[in-house]
């Protein structure tokens, strides 16, 4: 069986290049990122007439590697997410879809091409020309985007504090293709919401922003009825 014409066209398309990292991204992390916050401490001292307040200041490192694979254990079992690839402004493609635990569901359009995909522990499908349901064979066109974030390194923390952070980060062998990119991760009380980074080729930069909602109640992915 082949896969049908959209899915040829949106996988040698120009912005091939663009989604592998997004695919690969479908935590155990090598090293510990370094970032501080103060704090305020107030030290008193008297006498028999006055009294002063003096401010100190205190830092504390913040593990980024704990944080971040916390966050990732708390987020990927149930999710939805959104992928928007940008070129110049222009979005490109648009993957979205559920992630409940093995299971990915997603839709992705691409130019005027547009493929439903579907993954359970019993098999991989994708919509033909006519909307049909079919066995995928080949290379799946989406996967679950914090897969990739098993594997990487050289963590540093960008800006927050525990409450909400961004934690810069380079994926790893598991990204295949995607491996050495340098991905931006947003984490919000304790839960990943955003992935982003970019890719370059010739004159192109392409930016993939990947936005996670609905944690824990996304809803179950099944198997299409073919």
């Amino acid at each position: 069986m082949t896969e049908h014409t959209a899915i040829g066209q949106w996988r040698g398309g120009p912005i091939k290049w663009a989604l592998r990292p997004l695919l690969a991204l479908v935590v155990a992390c090598s090293t510990t990122g370094a970032g501080v916050t103060t704090s305020s401490v107030a030290a008193t001292t008297s006498s028999s007439s006055t009294t002063t307040t003096i401010a100190t200041t205190t830092t504390r490192a913040i593990d980024a590697e704990g944080v971040l694979g916390e966050a990732l254990a708390a987020t990927s079992p149930n999710y939805r997410f959104q992928s928007l690839v940008t070129v110049g402004g222009q979005t490109i493609t648009t993957i979205q879809g559920v992630v409940d635990g093995e299971s990915v569901a997603a839709s992705i359009t691409a130019g005027n091409s547009e493929v439903s995909y579907v993954r359970t522990p019993d098999g991989e499908w994708v919509t033909g020309p006519e909307d049909e349901w079919s066995v995928l064979e080949g290379e799946a066109p989406a996967g679950a985007p914090l897969a990739g974030l098993t594997d990487v390194s050289d963590l540093a923390v960008e800006s927050g504090d525990g409450a909400l952070m961004v934690i810069l980060a380079t994926l790893g062998s598991v990204a295949g293709p995607g491996a050495g990119t340098r991905v931006a991760i947003t984490v919000k009380q304790g839960l990943i919401t955003e992935i982003r980074y970019q890719a370059q080729s010739d004159a192109d930069t392409a930016e993939v922003t990947t936005t996670v909602t609905q944690v824990g109640s996304a809803g179950t992915v099944e198997a299409p009825a073919v």
